[in-house]
């Protein structure tokens, strides 16, 4: 009995550490899903914006459709964007988004030898190209 009473203090301590350790593990694992989950929904936003351009010839529709999906999708991002345009031949989507790194130097860890500050805002972008839809049609010059 005076065994276990004399273990409780280096119990107490372990499972602090421990405790600590754990929860730390975990915020850093549901925040790298979060980032990856915005990086997924930002590229298909990107893609959205260059379809529709290289469909439509239409930027306009084409940015507001862009920005329309990431308003719907994003979490935890509170600036976002999306810019699209075309050439002769290409229709080119480019989305972005700031996200809240929601814990501390997380910025770092996913981008360790980029100029970004340790607690500033995770700026995700992504870039499409699609062939313009009058190019796939045949005898069409």
């Amino acid at each position: 009995m005076n065994r276990l009473r004399s273990q409780k203090g280096s119990i107490l301590v372990e499972f602090s550490i421990c405790g600590i350790m754990f929860v730390g593990f975990v915020m850093g694992i549901i925040v790298m899903g979060i980032w990856i989950y915005n990086s997924s929904q930002v590229s298909q936003a990107a893609r959205i914006a260059a379809h529709n351009v290289g469909v439509t010839d239409n930027a306009a529709e084409s940015q507001n459709m862009a920005l329309n999906y990431l308003n719907k999708a994003l979490i935890a991002c509170p600036a976002r964007g999306a810019v699209a345009y075309s050439t002769a031949e290409n229709g080119y989507g480019v989305a972005e988004a700031y996200m809240e790194p929601l814990f501390p130097g997380f910025q770092r860890l996913i981008d360790p030898f980029g100029s970004s500050n340790v607690n500033g805002k995770i700026h995700i972008r992504k870039e499409a190209v699609r062939t313009r839809e009058y190019m796939l049609r045949i005898g069409v010059e």
